[in-house]
């Protein structure tokens, strides 16, 4: 589809390819952005089935992982919003939240279901009374699959942090004096 207005002085039209090049920072923080939303949006929707679950159970019936994981759940909309403002210091928030709370909390939940390390309870350490039933469901699958499929969407949103990071660093594409 030919453009409507006139063209420059000197050229053919051929010489597009040249002229409408995308900066590759660009290219990288629109695919990484779309990338990153989808997984704040599925650790989002994870939070908010086990936050409901917990409501619904009881808070008491939690083990500390559970707890340490719903605790980290809120930060699904520092990162959304860092995505939303392309803001890389929220960015750098929910890294380190993902970093501290929920990686640690996923894979304590998987290496205590599969049995080697014990479920530690929360209501003793709260001081809430024992429940008749701990939340956890009555298929060990259903904790590795959930497990599984959250260690590597907080793994990959780490890995979208950090090329986001680095497109959007400006210093870092300064041109650097050619040595002759």
């Amino acid at each position: 589809m030919a453009s409507s207005g006139a063209r420059a002085g000197g050229t053919d039209g051929t010489d597009w390819k040249h002229r409408e090049k995308v900066a590759v920072q660009y290219v990288t923080s629109v695919k990484y952005k779309n990338a990153m939303k989808r997984t704040v949006v599925y650790h989002g929707m994870l939070g908010v089935t086990m936050l409901a679950t917990a409501v619904l159970a009881g808070i008491n019936s939690l083990y500390v992982w559970q707890a340490l994981w719903i605790a980290a759940f809120p930060s699904c909309l520092i990162g959304f919003r860092g995505i939303m403002k392309n803001n890389a210091k929220l960015l750098l928030v929910y890294k380190i939240i993902l970093m501290s709370c929920s990686l640690p909390a996923v894979i304590w939940g998987v290496i205590a279901t599969l049995g080697f390390v014990p479920h530690k309870e929360l209501y003793p350490i709260a001081g809430l009374e024992k429940p008749t039933q701990f939340l956890v469901p009555a298929n060990d699958f259903v904790i590795y699959f959930l497990g599984a499929t959250s260690l590597m969407s907080h793994s990959f949103t780490l890995v979208c942090i950090s090329k986001l990071t680095h497109a959007w660093d400006v210093t870092a594409r300064k041109s650097k004096p050619k040595a002759q």
